[in-house]
């Protein structure tokens, strides 16, 4: 295989992961930035996204289900 080949798809999947960890880090209310930049350095690149997957979401009090008080009752 080409060095070059496997150049481009580590750079590609670096990207991709990138993506994800910032997409995930936006949806759960932590550092977009921090979560991107630590994910592109392919030494951090997985521990970076356990840990997010891992971290509890910062929002959940703001995403509380709404019960409405006319709602029926067994």
């Amino acid at each position: 295989m080409d060095p070059w080949f496997s150049l481009v798809l580590l750079t590609c999947s670096q990207l991709i992961l990138c993506w994800y960890c910032y997409q995930l880090a936006a949806e759960k209310g932590y550092s977009k930035k921090l979560f991107a930049i630590a994910a592109i350095l392919p030494v951090f690149s997985l521990t970076t996204l356990m840990l997010l997957l891992l971290l509890p979401d910062r929002r959940l009090e703001q995403r509380r289900v709404y019960f409405s008080q006319h709602r029926q009752r067994p």
